[in-house]
């Protein structure tokens, strides 16, 4: 028991792993970085500035809370600092579609 925290009226492993998690609970937070990391990029392959990056994670954290999901803040951090340069990648090819998309409709058009 060297390990648990008795909070709220729930007992809290402290030292739980991202990787302990459910596997829709992984994906919940993985998702919700990506959008909001995404949402915030204004360039396809520039990385945001460190005070953004850490606006979003505090904000998913947040969710991660309201949801009762129990993870350490540092767990999380790490899992997110991780994905970064997959949402750049992600963001890459969908600006690249949406781009391609656009020149076909106007190739179309005339």
């Amino acid at each position: 028991m060297k390990n648990h925290v008795f909070q709220n009226g729930h007992l809290i492993q402290t030292n739980k792993k991202f990787s302990a998690l459910k596997q829709k609970q992984k994906e919940w937070i993985t998702n919700k970085l990506r959008q909001r990391y995404i949402k915030m990029m204004k360039y396809p392959n520039v990385k945001l500035r460190p005070n953004k990056r850490d606006q979003i994670l505090d904000e998913v954290y947040d969710l991660i809370s309201e949801k009762e999901i129990w993870v350490p803040f540092h767990e999380v951090e790490k899992h997110y600092y991780s994905k970064i340069t997959s949402f750049i990648r992600i963001h890459r090819k969908q600006f690249e579609n949406q781009i391609e998309d656009e020149s076909n409709q106007t190739e179309s058009f005339r």
